[in-house]
């Protein structure tokens, strides 16, 4: 799966198939801001479905 990034100081999202410690460039292609990595694609997305179940549940209430 690929890996996300975000820049640091424009927020803008980048997708790679190698981790940061790997990348040549790890800054934004943007500003030229820092990049963070944010996780693996699939982990972030389990991650948004379980916080939009929680927020669901708490609207029922």
């Amino acid at each position: 799966m690929p890996y996300v990034y975000k820049c640091k100081k424009c927020g803008a999202i980048y997708y790679s198939a190698t981790s940061i410690e790997f990348q040549l460039n790890k800054t934004c292609e943007k500003c030229g801001g820092e990049l963070e990595q944010l996780g693996e694609e699939g982990e972030l997305m389990k991650k948004e479905r379980e916080e939009n179940e929680e927020d669901k549940k708490e609207k029922r209430k």
